[in-house]
């Protein structure tokens, strides 16, 4: 039997709960960041960062497949034991709390800078906390629905850009490989950060339906992202000057001051609007993340007492401290280098291990 039937999603449920997740908060800062690393050929690092980061969801449907009816930490256990499944639930726990409150706060600021720049940040909090705990507190086939109602909410939003292109100017894309190889390989390992959220596959798995489109599936949603990056990257690239274009902390919004419509004045205040959902589906399945691993730890099958222990810790610490953007952007620069050892070295080291558990084990029945 199935342990988490009752709980299954569909394979477009699976693929928009992790392509949300890869679209989260690196969208409206990603032009001017990447360009700062590989200049305007940073747009042959982020393909290249799409190879790397497919290639590391490949292997961790593989390892997946070793214990397909459970998560990472159900394989964990079930390969090294107790404790070994213990000590990853505390890792992922902490890794995806992290996460979780970069992008809260980071869409505390968002929120604050764009649309409400003269509310309390704590107020804020409580506002988005509230239908933060309405979603979250359901199971994962409720947010891969709510998934599936957002992405077909905001698909609208990529065609706006097409507008901007107007005004562009496709010399600034010239000459390709200006100054060589160099930065656009040095600037691929940061562009892993802009994907992260396909790691969300080892709790995502055991959930899926038909597992043997996992693969596919993790596939497609890495593309649909890198779509995104990309339109986002060239509408930027040809739009400002490659030395403009990094003087913005969120390019992509500046970039659509220029977008008019006699019924919309100010249409970037809508766009961002829209864009909250989007944001929402990066810290709601990093929180169910973090405390699902802690329920899964203390042997709960209910997360709900676990994420109403988040959310309160998480309102109390604004009550002390309340980050800036700068703090922000440290701490995803930390989350960045978090993120590569997690989500790109920690899969390939577990289809090892696990590969070669087997082996052993084939090896001592013999």
């Amino acid at each position: 039997m199935k342990k988490y039937a009752f709980n299954e999603i569909t394979i477009w449920q699976y693929i928009f709960l992790i392509f949300t997740s890869e679209i989260g908060i690196g969208v409206l800062p990603f032009p001017a960041n990447a360009t700062r690393y590989a200049g305007t050929d940073n747009w042959i690092s982020v393909i290249l960062g799409w190879v790397l980061i497919t290639a590391a969801s490949l292997i961790i449907i593989q390892a997946m497949k070793r214990y397909p009816n459970g998560t990472l930490l159900d394989l964990l256990k079930n390969y090294w034991g107790k404790w070994a499944g213990i000590a990853g639930a505390i890792v992922v726990a902490l890794y995806f709390a992290y996460f979780s409150y970069v992008v809260f706060s980071r869409t505390v600021i968002y929120v604050k800078a764009w649309l409400l720049p003269q509310t309390p940040e704590l107020m804020l909090v409580a506002v988005l906390i509230i239908p933060f705990w309405i979603i979250a507190r359901s199971g994962v086939r409720v947010h891969g629905r709510f998934a599936e109602f957002v992405v077909l909410m905001c698909c609208w939003m990529p065609v706006i850009f097409i507008d901007v292109l107007r005004e562009a100017e496709w010399l600034h894309l010239l000459p390709v490989l200006k100054e060589g190889w160099g930065p656009v390989l040095a600037a691929t390992p940061e562009m892993v950060f802009t994907f992260l959220g396909f790691e969300m596959t080892f709790v995502l798995y055991p959930f899926l339906q038909k597992k043997d489109r996992a693969a596919i599936g993790v596939i497609t949603a890495n593309t649909l992202a890198l779509l995104v990056y990309l339109l986002l990257d060239f509408t930027c690239l040809v739009f400002y000057s490659p030395d403009e274009i990094t003087q913005y902390n969120e390019p992509v919004i500046s970039l659509l001051k220029v977008v008019e419509f006699p019924f919309i004045e100010r249409f970037e205040i809508v766009f961002l609007a829209f864009y909250l959902l989007l944001i929402s589906l990066t810290w709601i399945p990093f929180t169910f993340c973090s405390v699902y691993s802690t329920s899964w730890m203390l042997g709960r099958p209910d997360h709900r007492p676990h994420l109403f222990v988040f959310l309160l810790l998480l309102a109390v610490s604004y009550f002390f401290y309340q980050p800036t953007l700068r703090d922000n952007d440290k701490m995803i620069a930390w989350m960045g280098n978090l993120g590569a050892g997690f989500a790109v070295v920690f899969p390939l080291l577990l289809w090892m291990l696990v590969a070669a558990a087997d082996r052993y084990r084939r090896t001592s029945v013999h």
